[in-house]
């Protein structure tokens, strides 16, 4: 189509445009090992289907496992026939468990690696199964153990059957904690997105937490992990080339007098205009940034646009992360070094940028969870801001694909 707009493709193209997707993503990196190292037993064998029967209770489907093939191997005492069926049904289940049930490439808005479980893995991983007779135990600790995943399974079992909704969000968010690593670390920053929340955990418990502004719909923040090495005080800003041609660059070529009062230097013009805003309280990022390098350039800071922490739906940036009581956070962040709320307090003053280092790494994740359960068993629902449930769901769900892959036997190349 040379001229007008493209038409979006009707509903059923698009199915069978993902079923293709997923199709090739399961021929090229998710068929599983042909031949297991060590002979099945009848025992180990059952309870492996009773597990897989049971899958559901970690937001997955039975049905995607081949579990009737292992019932008929089972039955049939055949050996051969049991060996296959069984690995088979144990290297899905364990890729679905490590990595996550949707293939990284249908993954919206996510960046986390997954723990990308080779075949050879695979193998090694049964070998030890089959050796201490523990094939429920070795698939288990292939799940999240945190305690977010735990109670999430409490909350879908809790569920009634005809809770459909609820039941879909929960499954999504389950398997969203299945692409995370599984050792967030005893101390870290846990941005929940659709929650407009961001929380100092330590130990397991949250010691602090904030109100975060996130990414407009046209600009969404991201799903990703870095690390945080110190926290910057009176920061600059660099402004990106797509604001530049957005806003600021128009500003600084018919106002200049009015970009030089809001901060703004620059050099250059046209495509190779470079602006940077200098510190203060009007900066972009405030007057604290979390220096947190990532491929994605998506930070954590403070803002001049206080106001906007009273609004419920929080969707302002270009796709960083502003947090409210941005002091605080950092004091917290630092307890236990010279920067006492009080040395912030006069850094902050002198109006100079200078970095406070952390007195060591902390993780963070910025993740997309629209839903989780607390001890209690009560479930928290929150608004798919992104739209990115559907897809999780239609992924979890969508007929066929346990057919597909039986397509191959090929394994995965490692990588």
């Amino acid at each position: 189509m040379l001229q007008g707009s493209a038409q979006p493709l009707p509903d059923d193209w698009r199915f069978s445009v993902r079923i293709l997707i997923l199709a090739l993503s399961f021929l090229l990196c998710v068929a599983p090992p042909a031949h297991a190292a060590t002979p099945w037993t009848v025992q180990a064998a059952a309870r492996l289907l009773d597990y897989g029967e049971k899958i559901g209770t970690h937001g997955l489907d039975p049905a995607d496992y081949e579990l009737d093939r292992l019932r008929t191997a089972l039955a049939a005492r055949d050996q051969t026939a049991l060996d296959t069926a069984a690995t088979r049904s144990f290297a899905l289940l364990a890729r679905d468990l490590a990595n996550g049930r949707v293939p990284a490439a249908q993954r919206r808005l996510s960046y986390f690696r997954t723990a990308n479980l080779t075949p050879d893995a695979v193998l090694e991983l049964l070998d030890r199964a089959l050796a201490t007779g523990d094939v429920p135990g070795t698939l288990d600790r292939l799940a999240p153990a945190n305690a977010d995943y735990r109670m999430l399974r409490a909350a879908l079992a809790s569920l009634p059957a005809d809770a459909r909704s609820d039941r879909a969000r929960v499954r999504a968010n389950l398997e969203r904690w299945r692409w995370l690593p599984r050792d967030l670390g005893e101390r870290y920053l846990l941005v929940n997105v659709p929650e407009y929340v961001v929380r100092l955990m330590d130990g397991g418990k949250s010691v602090a937490e904030h109100r975060v502004i996130v990414g407009k719909r046209a600009t969404p923040t991201p799903q990703f992990a870095t690390t945080a090495t110190g926290i910057i005080f009176n920061p600059t800003w660099t402004v990106p080339q797509s604001i530049i041609r957005e806003s600021v660059g128009a500003l600084v070529r018919n106002r200049p007098d009015t970009a030089r009062a809001r901060g703004y230097t620059w050099t250059g013009s046209g495509a190779n205009l470079h602006v940077v805003q200098q510190p203060g309280p009007t900066n972009s990022l405030g007057q604290m940034k979390i220096d947190m390098p990532n491929p994605l350039s998506i930070f954590l800071h403070d803002t001049p646009s206080k106001t906007l922490f009273g609004q419920e739906t929080r969707m302002f940036s270009h796709g960083c992360v502003r947090t409210d009581r941005p002091f605080d956070l950092a004091a917290r962040m630092l307890a236990g070094t010279e920067w006492t709320p009080g040395r912030i307090e006069e850094a902050v003053a002198a109006r100079e940028t200078i970095t406070a280092k952390l007195p060591r790494p902390v993780a963070v994740f910025v993740i997309y969870m629209t839903a989780r359960a607390d001890a209690d068993g009560r479930l928290h629902s929150f608004d798919d801001i992104y739209g990115l449930d559907a897809g999780i769901s239609r992924d979890l769900g969508v007929a066929g694909l346990a057919a597909v892959r039986q397509l191959s036997d090929r394994t995965c190349a490692a990588g």
